[in-house]
Parts: C-alpha cells; sequence; structure tokens
C-alpha cells in the first residue's frame, strides 16, 4: 500500500507519511550547550526536523519511553498540551520548562477506538492538569518548533509485550488510513540502553553493532525481518523500555517505506 512517496493510504485520505526513532537526552535540550559530544545526536535531531517540516504532517503521534504506564497503553486527548515542567530525574537539567502544543482529540479517540477493537486495553483521557514529561516535550522543541503541528502523546505500557506493542502500533496506523490526517509517528527512546555513569561514555562496540544492524533493517525496508528480529535484539542490546518504542514504530509504520539513518550519539553508554 505505498503511494510511492512514502505514505501509506487506506479508504480514507489520512496518511502515516513518516516514522521516526528519537532521542531525548536531557543535555540536548540546549542544544548550543550539550557539548561537542552530543554534537551528532543534535545535528540528528536537527535534521529530523528538516524531514518533517517536507512531510507537512498534520499531526505528531508521540510514544516516549519515560511515559511509562504499567497496565494499559495511555492516549492524551488533551485539546491543548499546556504546563510547566520540572522534571523529577533531573531537576537541574530541566526545571520550569513552559510549553504549549495544540492537540487532537478526534484523532486520539480514534486511535484509542481501533486499539481496543484490535484487543489491546488502551485508554483515552483529557486532564488540564496532566504535565508531560522530558522524553517528549525535548523531542517536540526540534520537531515542531513553531509548536504549530497538533501533537497526541502516547505512554509505553510496560504490561504491554512486544507483539502487543506492534499490534498497537498498526491500530494507530490503521486509525491515521481511515482518518483525513497527515501524521509522523515519533518513537522517542534509545536503542542500546545499558546506562552508566558519565554522559559522554559510549555503548560497548558490540552494541553499537547491534544497533547499526538494526537501523540498517529499519533503513532498507526490511521491514518483515526487523520484526522478526527485534526480540533477539531486545534480549542482547537492552533498549530503553524493552524496546516497546521501537515495536509501536514497526508497527505504525507497515512495510514499503526505505529510510535514512539521520545521527547516531551517545549519552551515559545509551
Amino acid at each position: 500500500d505505498d503511494d510511492g512517496r512514502g505514505g501509506y493510504r487506506g479508504v480514507g485520505v489520512g496518511e502515516m507519511v513518516g516514522g521516526f526513532v528519537v532521542a531525548h537526552t536531557p543535555r540536548i535540550r540546549d542544544p548550543e550547550g550539550a557539548g561537542g559530544v552530543f554534537a551528532p545526536i543534535v545535528q540528528g535531531m536537527r535534521a529530523a526536523a528538516v524531514e518533517i517540516a517536507r512531510l507537512k504532517p498534520d499531526v505528531l503521534l508521540i510514544a516516549s519511553c519515560h511515559w511509562v504506564t504499567t497496565f494499559h497503553p495511555y492516549v492524551n486527548a488533551a485539546r491543548r498540551h499546556r504546563g510547566t515542567l520540572t522534571s523529577h530525574e533531573a531537576p537541574d537539567l530541566i526545571h520550569g520548562w513552559q510549553y504549549d502544543y495544540p492537540g487532537d482529540p478526534a484523532l486520539a479517540g480514534e486511535v484509542a477506538a481501533a486499539g481496543k477493537a484490535r484487543g489491546v486495553p488502551v485508554v483515552a483521557f483529557e486532564e488540564p492538569t496532566f504535565v508531560l514529561e522530558y522524553g517528549t516535550v525535548i523531542p517536540l522543541r526540534y520537531l515542531t518548533p513553531r509548536a504549530d503541528v497538533a501533537v497526541v502523546p502516547l505512554s509505553v505500557c510496560w504490561a504491554s509485550d512486544l507483539k502487543e506493542c506492534m499490534t498497537w502500533g498498526e491500530a494507530v496506523r490503521e486509525a491515521v488510513v481511515k482518518s483525513d490526517r497527515r501524521a509522523v509517528f515519533v518513537a522517542s527512546g534509545a536503542f542500546s540502553h545499558k546506562l552508566v555513569r558519565g554522559p559522554e561514555t559510549w555503548p560497548a562496540p558490540d552494541l553499537q553493532k547491534l544497533d547499526h544492524e538494526l537501523a540498517d533493517l529499519l533503513t532498507t525496508g526490511r521491514h518483515a525481518e526487523a520484526r522478526a528480529t527485534l526480540p533477539q535484539y531486545v534480549e542482547r542490546a537492552d533498549p530503553e523500555m524493552g524496546g516497546r518504542h521501537i515495536a509501536m514504530l514497526i508497527g505504525a509504520t507497515g512495510g514499503g517505506y526505505r529510510g535514512r539513518l539521520l545521527g547516531y550519539g551517545p549519552s551515559s553508554g545509551s
């Protein structure tokens, strides 16, 4: 169902026009002050922003490994995502950060309904006091710098195994193509994620090799192979949140696409 432009058309006029795995290490909140070791990540995030501007999406669906929920995958259906973030994890780096993004409650509801129809226990909610975490807000700083693209945040659920995460991603895609939205799916989280102290520390060479092998499968369109080998990759590389965000991305993008590795860099052994 590839339309030849990297988009995916269904019975509606909606399209899943792109998919990204992006970084959210706190030090890239300030791209100018991040330091040289983070330059590849900053450059990659800026390159992703250029691609998103080219794709002209109506909405970004962003699944963050730092919005961890226990039993239910959640969809934030707020009309407006507005608040002030001080991170519990790194309040010295992220404090008093005011953000304001439009939401898309209609699509959020359709996405949740599609998940439930596939047996995934999705819960949609709209709560004005809910505060976004930095795994969502840091990527959005890059990906929608004018805060003029609607955002639908998705949690990453601990009780969901990789199969359910892929099914959930497929449901997201199904809802998009039945809508009238041009959408981009964003998986916010690391590949290998064996953390150590020292923000400048790279992953071990064998872990970097595993990361690049998976990235190669994803960017060269070997979707079925990426899907089949993800459990083995997760067992060996220990990606963030057990690779659930990557599984969601695989489900949400479907097959018939090509991609590019825009950046790869370290953060505390991750």
